[in-house]
């Protein structure tokens, strides 16, 4: 299990594709809800009531018994990056199975939140990260702001990842921007302790194969281009 510290480090000095910095909230922040509440629909009262999971990508259900880090980016199109990892209760992969076996029922719910009730379609697209289960839907929200919001949420053991974008229009190149971000920080986790180290050698046993040297020596951090990344201030314009 990752330490709220650590996932906070996970997600740390990210940016959207606008170069909007992605913000950390702090834990009151998190526990308070706030903006993050409204976007990912924390507080909301949905029907049919299982399809809270599909609203929040599982953030609920196994904060409760664990950590959580979140970011947002403010703009014309918010950005949310999430990270949690729960210590009691299925792992992160089981999570997704669960919430993914509940599509079907959950094509259409209503939610109720902030005083208002809408109606959401939801539907999954097939999202690709480098986790072991990715999980991504866009839902569409009716009403006078037709608002969409994509969501993609990426599990590798006790971690979930999860990137969120809403806006009017959401399609292929948004999706991808998610992806990006998420296999960010799966790259960050994968690079051993998430601290701000960035020359911390792995010990979990890396399965990534980014490293252009083909070396298998976890030791040999010189050549390790990725990793610099984490203490660079320009940022990583990954297209």
């Amino acid at each position: 299990m990752y330490s709220e510290d650590e996932l906070r480090e996970l997600i740390s000095g990210m940016t959207d594709d606008d170069g909007n910095e992605l913000m950390l909230y702090s834990k009151e922040q998190v526990d308070q809800g706030g903006n993050i509440a409204n976007l990912l629909l924390s507080t909301a009262t949905i029907d049919p009531e299982d399809c809270k999971d599909i609203a929040t990508a599982g953030l609920l259900d196994t904060v409760e018994s664990g950590e959580i880090a979140v970011a947002l980016s403010e703009g014309d199109q918010p950005r949310t990056l999430s990270a949690q990892s729960g210590s009691e209760g299925p792992d992160a992969v089981e999570v997704l199975d669960e919430i993914s076996g509940k599509m079907d029922q959950c094509a259409n719910f209503s939610v109720q939140a902030l005083g208002q009730t809408y109606e959401v379609t939801s539907e999954e697209v097939q999202a690709d990260t480098d986790a072991e289960k990715t999980f991504a839907t866009l839902s569409s929200r009716s009403g006078e702001n037709q608002q969409k919001l994509m969501q993609v949420s990426a599990a590798e053991g006790t971690l979930l990842v999860v990137a969120t974008k809403s806006g009017a229009n959401l399609g292929d190149p948004d999706q991808k921007e998610l992806e990006d971000l998420i296999n960010e920080v799966l790259e960050k986790a994968d690079g051993g302790s998430a601290t701000s180290s960035p020359t911390s050698t792995s010990t979990s046993g890396s399965t990534s194969t980014s490293s252009p040297s083909g070396s298998a020596s976890p030791s040999e951090t010189e050549s390790e281009p990725e990793e610099s990344e984490m203490s660079s201030p320009s940022p990583t314009a990954s297209s």
